[in-house]
């Protein structure tokens, strides 16, 4: 079984697939059993989550700038089981975001962070995201800068998106300090960097550091119901490389696979 905690989908497809049982049968076969649906839009979303509620978990995207701790609640009302941030005008860790995150670590759900590098055109001229009153500066997107909400808020479920490219490090000490902090190879970036690197990262001198790797999850950041199976099927092969290069244990494998994301998303 594999859990994809990271994913994207559904809007604008016409017709819309309203019996995708075929669709979700192929995604089974071919490695992945459920997807954390990751949604800027609320009505396609829970609209998605409706048609397939054995495949999808609900996570919703919000703007962390305008987004209030009342809205978020409504939203986790509605069904949602994570809140991802992205694309902040001001660090992730400033005072002004905190009701935020107070509010989502009441209710008990998973704050999703989008950590490091942002596909230059979403908040540009043009963007999906244009409205932002300033482009954005992906340094106050940085691993380190959850590490004070950590301190404010530190039973808060965090879970890293990109695993902070290209603050691979700052990452990797988040997860490996913080008990809630999680983190994802998703993206494009990641699965390209050489499994040398990730080695020595995650098994030092070839001994397995349990400590981080254990606060892994499997993600692919890809769209499913358009693009093709391709597209997360060569993050699972990424996922097994390094699996295999750290030696990881079967347990743990399973717990990044699956385990992870059921406790970050019940």
């Amino acid at each position: 079984m594999r859990i994809d905690c990271h994913a994207h989908g559904w809007w604008g497809i016409e017709p819309k697939p309203e019996s995708p049982g075929g669709y979700i049968d192929e995604c089974q076969r071919r490695g992945i059993d459920k997807i954390v649906l990751i949604q800027a839009e609320d009505r396609h979303l829970f609209e998605a989550f409706e048609i397939c509620p054995d495949f999808i978990i609900p996570v919703a995207q919000v703007d962390i700038d305008t987004i209030t701790p009342d809205e978020i609640s409504r939203l986790v009302e509605r069904g949602a089981k994570g809140i991802k941030f992205i694309g902040p005008m001001h660090p992730y860790g400033a005072d002004i975001y905190f009701p935020l995150y107070d509010r989502v670590c009441q209710l008990g759900v998973t704050a999703v962070f989008h950590t490091g590098y942002l596909m230059v055109g979403l908040f540009e001229k043009g963007g999906a995201f244009y409205e932002k009153p300033s482009l954005i500066d992906i340094t106050d997107m940085r691993p380190a800068t959850i590490d004070r909400i950590v301190r404010g808020f530190p039973d808060l479920k965090i879970l890293m998106a990109h695993f902070g490219n290209p603050w691979w490090e700052e990452a990797w000490k988040m997860i490996s300090t913080h008990k809630n902090v999680y983190a994802d190879f998703s993206g494009g970036t990641a699965y390209r960097r050489s499994l040398s690197m990730w080695g020595e990262m995650f098994a030092p001198n070839g001994e397995l550091d349990v400590a981080s790797a254990e606060k892994l999850c499997f993600a692919s950041d890809c769209t499913y119901f358009i693009n093709d199976y391709f597209e997360f099927e060569k993050l699972i092969s990424f996922y097994q490389r390094f699996f295999d290069r750290v030696k990881m244990p079967e347990a743990l494998r399973e717990k990044i696979n699956v385990g992870n994301s059921l406790k970050l998303f019940r």
